[in-house]
């Protein structure tokens, strides 16, 4: 299987986008601390990939590596907010 420039381009932009929050996420864990994680950013980061994962339904129907983008990014978040509330003092 030969790769396109742009096939390449998607996967970076998937896995950059899926993989923001897991040094967080993994940090938070380690050290049991949550004093530095903004929880705003993190409502605002799902209510942003749920509004993408629509625009782009809406826009080019679905698309696989846009919709596993998004998704996985979105549960990349929630996994982030869970550690925050298990750790929030």
């Amino acid at each position: 299987m030969v790769l396109s420039i742009e096939n390449t381009l998607g996967l970076i932009y998937n896995a950059c986008f899926i993989g923001c929050f897991w040094p967080q996420i993994m940090k938070s864990i380690k050290t049991k601390s949550v004093e530095d994680v903004s929880i705003i950013l993190c409502y605002m980061s799902v209510i942003g990939y749920l509004a993408a994962l629509g625009y782009a339904l809406l826009k080019f129907g679905f698309d696989k590596l846009l919709c596993m983008n998004y998704i996985l990014s979105g549960v990349s978040v929630i996994v982030m907010m869970v550690v925050y509330y298990r750790y929030k003092k």
